[in-house]
């Protein structure tokens, strides 16, 4: 049978059976479809524009397809020698060590024509801010942007499409103190959204006012300001007005993110955070989990369980760390012991998404000769998540990849090829169309 016999006649299916063909078909197959002819092209364009065309989510954690993790590699530290970094899609199976090296998304910015020669970027300068639905968002790796000319990037690895975010209006040069981002996904509107909340340094007493461009002038600046951008709109959106700050609770702590990874589940954002107040004459702090509504663009806390809060007034935070753990939340305290004895990792999860009476420790384990990297910053946090067997990813101070499996508390080295890796950032990561149709997307 030939081909042209065969792209002539698949046609004659009924619409209900090609559509089922190619839901059942893997991604990239479906990607090459449209190349074949021009009613191909529009049998696929319909197909993935069609309102009930849906793909596992990153949260789907009994979906036997999603078996992948996206992970930022870099190699081991030299001296003058700038790290190199890649991206793999490597599956998540312990017996099978298989993985695919992804194509820079950072070759086909760098070719556009919009790129001067002196920002072309690299991806050591880049951080993973998180992954949802096959989209991978990536920032700048300096708080202030350093001279990239772009606020973040949207990426697609599996259809090889990326989306340049702009920066938004807001530039104050000489008072920024930090920015921070995040990453998740509206499931009410079927939309993307990146997070952006800027800190702004101690004002002296002849700063009467700070200057927005595109933002009106504010008598008395907030010290902090949180933007949002949707890809469905291609723009930024100010979530704080100048007569009306309520939109942000008030006691929003400024240094958004930084203490702690962002997770998206159930369509927010959650990250730990503490909350400051008086107690007699002294002042006390206690940690919470913070959230963003992503379709409500609301924010939210929900506390921690009793017994945490209570030993968490006095430490500093850095044994701390929140990850998502199949379809809710899960925090994983770090008990540092001095050498050579090993960590204590203790785990618990909120088994009823969003109900905080419904927290459970699930295990405590006392490691042996492995000690974990405090949470400095946001890019070399010491729980970097969770496998779908339920090992923890640990990465420890010698800047190795451990994994922790809780049950058996055994300690293994994670692999790539058979040697061990360092990492950056992991998280699950399942293919999509995502992009796929979007008109300012730029293919590789």
């Amino acid at each position: 049978m030939s081909d042209v016999y065969l792209a002539s006649n698949i046609l004659l299916f009924p619409d209900e059976i090609l559509h089922e063909i190619l839901l059942r078909s893997p991604g990239k197959s479906v990607v090459r479809c449209s190349a074949v002819c021009k009613s191909w092209n529009s049998l696929v364009n319909s197909f993935i524009r069609h309102p009930h065309t849906r793909f596992p989510s990153n949260h789907h954690d009994d979906d036997d397809d999603v078996q992948l993790l996206f992970l930022q590699v870099y190699e081991p530290y030299k001296i003058h020698v700038k790290r190199r970094v890649h991206y793999v899609l490597h599956r998540d199976d312990s017996a099978r060590d298989e993985h695919t090296k992804l194509t820079s998304p950072f070759v086909a910015y760098n070719n556009t024509r919009t790129c001067p020669a002196k920002k072309k970027v690299l991806d050591g300068d880049v951080d993973v801010v998180g992954t949802c639905n096959g989209l991978v968002c990536m920032v700048p790796h300096d708080d202030d942007d350093g001279g990239i000319d772009f606020a973040a990037i949207i990426w697609n690895p599996y259809i090889r499409k990326l989306v340049v975010l702009p920066k938004p209006g807001l530039a104050v040069a000489k008072n920024i103190k930090g920015i921070r981002y995040a990453f998740g996904y509206d499931s009410c509107t079927n939309d993307y959204k990146v997070l952006r909340c800027v800190n702004y340094k101690s004002l002296r007493n002849d700063d009467k006012t700070l200057k927005f461009s595109n933002y009106v002038s504010f008598r008395k600046p907030p010290t902090f300001h949180v933007e949002i951008w949707s890809l469905a709109t291609g723009s930024w959106k100010s979530l704080i007005a100048a007569d009306d700050d309520d939109i942000i609770p008030a006691n929003f702590y400024p240094e958004l993110f930084t203490r702690s990874r962002v997770v998206c589940v159930n369509g927010a954002l959650h990250w730990l955070q503490t909350r400051r107040h008086l107690n007699g004459v002294s002042e006390l702090s206690e940690y919470l989990v913070a959230w963003f509504d992503m379709a409500k663009e609301i924010f939210g806390e929900t506390m921690v369980p009793e017994a945490l809060r209570k030993k968490l007034h006095f430490q500093s935070g850095r044994e701390w760390f929140i990850s998502r753990y199949r379809v809710t939340i899960a925090l994983v305290k770090i008990r540092n012991y001095r050498f050579p004895r090993g960590d204590c990792v203790q785990i618990w999860v909120m088994e009823e998404y969003g109900v905080a009476a419904s927290w459970a420790k699930l295990f405590t384990v006392q490691l042996q000769n492995v000690f974990v990297l405090a949470p400095l910053s946001l890019k070399n946090s010491g729980v970097l998540g969770f496998r779908k067997n339920g090992e923890v990813v640990l990465r420890d101070v010698g800047d190795g990849v451990r994994l922790l499996d809780p049950k058996s508390e055994q300690v293994s080295d994670f692999l790539i090829d058979g040697s061990c890796c360092c990492l950056n950032f992991v998280d699950s990561f399942v293919g999509s169309f995502v992009l796929y149709c979007q008109p300012n997307a730029i293919s590789y």
